[in-house]
């Protein structure tokens, strides 16, 4: 329940460590195999949503349909809102064949503000 008031509260996707710094700071000790474990049961029974790209796999709350930034230099991952890519994604699809996942999620790689991008 912790960290999926952690990952409600977080405005970003965190990895497993960030999470597991989160609730160390905030005085709840957990050890590091249980965040992992709880992050994959979680995302198992949809409640949270995994991001891999570059670097560690980062965790999400699953709400609504959305895809991801994924900062190919510093790893930072924002969502973005299904609506603002509908007419992309269609024509992504129409030229590709290439689908969001079961998820409905694409993600997209490249360089966020901070690195330059």
């Amino acid at each position: 329940m912790r960290l999926l008031a952690l990952l409600a509260d977080t405005e970003r996707q965190l990895s497993g460590s960030e999470a597991r710094e989160h609730l160390i700071r905030s005085g709840k000790a957990i050890h590091h195999t249980t965040v992992y474990r709880t992050l994959e049961a979680l995302t198992a029974v949809g409640l949270t949503h995994a991001v891999h790209g570059p670097g560690a796999t980062r965790y999400g709350i699953t709400g609504e349909p959305h895809h991801h930034t994924v900062c190919q230099e510093c790893s930072h991952v924002a969502a973005l809102a299904s609506r603002h890519l509908t007419e992309a994604v269609g024509r992504i699809e129409e030229l590709t064949g290439l689908r969001p996942d079961s998820s409905g999620s694409l993600l997209v790689f490249g360089r966020c503000s901070r690195c330059g991008g």
